[in-house]
């Protein structure tokens, strides 16, 4: 009886399980809602979303609580491309659903997305109320609102863009705000 002696300390490097891996393909993923409110008319919002492992989306939706005569909402996903948790590169502008009705609201997508972070954004021309999570208190990479300790921003928010196509890039000089809209992707396979 004896220790088996190998090469390097693989073999004494504790294993944990993140739960921060976890996927489930047929299950949206992306912001959260258990409150209600009115978006603003022309103002891009931009939801946090971190994906640790490359999927496939099939679908990208929001909820409207509350219809606004003739509203429409565009969306799409922007890419973090230097991991400085700000959006950058548009990767899809979907396309419009409704604001005008009550209800899910889905776009059917076909999305292969890399490990990496990203940002679910919408922009409206009108004012539904959507469901929102106000003053999320969960750890997220964007850091903490202002300049103190404070809550943590899961969105950044354009105040002054015109409704319509989305634009790429993501513009300069967006707000962090701790106020996170629910906006989300369907994963239909991980890879």
């Amino acid at each position: 009886m004896g220790i088996d002696i190998r090469e390097g300390i693989e073999l004494w490097r504790p294993r944990l399980f993140n739960e921060w891996l976890a996927l489930r393909p047929g299950s949206y993923h992306g912001g959260t809602g258990s409150n209600v409110a009115s978006i603003v008319a022309n103002r891009l919002y931009a939801t946090y979303l971190a994906l640790p492992r490359a999927v496939t989306v099939d679908r990208i939706g929001l909820t409207v609580n509350e219809a606004a005569e003739g509203a429409h909402l565009r969306l799409g996903i922007y890419r973090d491309d230097n991991l400085d948790a700000y959006p950058e590169s548009l990767v899809l502008d979907a396309g419009v659903v409704g604001g005008d009705t009550t209800g899910e609201k889905t776009i059917t997508i076909d999305q292969h997305l890399p490990a990496g972070i990203y940002f679910l954004a919408f922009v409206a021309d009108g004012t539904p109320k959507l469901w929102l999570h106000a003053d999320p208190r969960w750890r997220c990479p964007m850091g903490q609102v202002g300049t103190g300790i404070g809550y943590y921003g899961n969105v950044w928010q354009v105040n002054s863009q015109a409704y319509g196509a989305l634009p790429n890039p993501f513009p300069t000089g967006a707000a962090s705000i701790n106020d996170e809209w629910q906006i989300a992707v369907r994963v239909a396979s991980v890879d």
